[in-house]
């Protein structure tokens, strides 16, 4: 195995220098654990390179697995491919969604596990698989206005930092393995742990697209997709994947991003495709609950990232109403206590899953208003716990009630 190249810390501090060398020897040690092709995905892949098959032999084959047949209904049903009245059999859903699509779903659905499998490193994993869908349905939308092939794109998307998800894995591995007790620790700075994983990932990508043998438009990408545009070198798919990640670093800092918030995306460059792309992402919240493979409500695990006491600025303002928290097919019951444009903090008898995309009922405004958000922060708080939630691509009225919540509020605490 090559050798991944060595990076020194960025801010030389002895916890990002030990992170960086773990991840590095187990790299090169070829123990970090790159999961199979999903086995599914690829008898479907076959099946569709026959002139001769039938959405029936497709229905049967992606029935065999009841995990990703009840993925891909969820995804039919999901405001991405929903027309009509809902889907309720297999063979509907793949009418709806299309052979090829099916395919990427598939593909999604099996690395979803992965992505979502309980670990030190958890929170992240689950941070940079929300991501990872949100690029994969971008990078789709933008091959489809641009003329590239939509399942190129979509795997590119969904693949090109998949590495970061291998890399947690191997990290947890060295965490496990540690001898050094200072390794092993949990508690680990979240920028720490991160800019570990990015050294490492497109390498790890690599090793990925080559293992499974992806296409070499798709190998090239996920190879690049960190490399400086070359002058006069037109490769309209990097440059989709690198529009996507502009994108979806918007989406996880604001609560909605409009066309006019995309602006700064110079590879955006009309006000049609800022607007597909912004329509794109208010589906995302959906896409990534098709793929929830877990039971949120009682998932618990030691953390290693620590993360910080409140991810709420000092212009945050008083309120007081009642919220209402889906959690993994429960109602959970809170107090809001501080708003700021994006973000709020709950008080309730209850903990939440961090880094898990939830719907919260909100009754502060004239009527209740539903949103999805992102569930950024879970505290003990004496008897009680403290929950901060971000609003997740707002979209039709919810931006006008969640503005007029803001301008409810009572004066900053601060």
């Amino acid at each position: 195995m090559t050798k991944p190249p060595s990076h020194r810390p960025v801010d030389g501090t002895d916890e990002l220098r030990l992170l960086d060398s773990a991840l590095e020897r187990v790299v090169e040690a070829g123990e970090v654990p790159i999961p199979p092709y999903p086995a599914v995905a690829l008898k479907v892949q076959q099946l569709l390179s026959r002139k001769d098959f039938g959405l029936a032999d497709l229905s049967r084959l992606i029935s065999s697995d009841g995990t990703l047949a009840a993925d891909v209904l969820r995804c039919a049903n999901s405001a991405v491919y929903a027309r009509g009245s809902p889907v309720t059999t297999l063979a509907q859903a793949v009418t709806r969604v299309g052979s090829q699509q099916v395919l990427r779903l598939l593909l999604a659905s099996s690395l979803a596990g992965h992505a979502q499998e309980a670990g030190t490193l958890a929170l992240l994993r689950r941070q940079v698989w929300i991501e990872s869908l949100a690029s994969a349905a971008v990078c789709q939308e933008l091959a489809r206005l641009r003329g590239l092939k939509s399942e190129e794109a979509f795997v590119v998307g969904l693949l090109h930092d998949f590495g970061k998800v291998v890399a947690c894995a191997g990290l947890e591995l060295s965490f496990a393995k540690a001898k050094n007790k200072a390794l092993g620790h949990l508690g680990w700075p979240l920028p720490a742990v991160a800019q570990a994983v990015e050294r490492q990932h497109v390498h790890l990508g690599n090793l990925i697209a080559s293992r499974w043998k992806l296409p070499p438009l798709v190998q090239h990408a996920i190879g690049n997709h960190h490399g400086t545009p070359t002058e006069g070198v037109q490769e309209p798919l990097l440059e989709a994947v690198r529009a996507a990640d502009a994108v979806v670093e918007l989406l996880m800092m604001k609560s909605r991003v409009s066309p006019a918030d995309l602006v700064p995306v110079r590879t955006l460059t009309s006000l049609s495709e800022r607007e597909a792309v912004s329509r794109v992402l208010e589906q995302v919240p959906e896409l990534v609950a098709a793929f929830e493979q877990v039971s949120v409500a009682n998932t618990t695990y030691a953390s290693a990232i620590a993360l910080p006491d409140t991810t709420l600025s000092r212009q945050a303002r008083a309120v007081d109403f009642a919220v209402e928290v889906r959690v993994g097919g429960r109602t959970q019951r809170y107090t809001a206590t501080t708003i700021e444009t994006n973000g709020i903090a709950l008080s309730g008898e209850q903990p939440m899953p961090e880094c898990h995309l939830v719907t919260a009922t909100l009754h502060g405004g004239p009527e209740p208003f539903r949103i999805w958000a992102y569930a950024r922060l879970s505290r003990s708080d004496g008897a009680l716990y403290r929950v901060e939630l971000k609003p997740f691509a707002l979209k039709g009225t919810e931006p006008i009630f969640w503005t007029h919540l803001l301008d409810e509020a009572g004066p900053a605490l601060a």
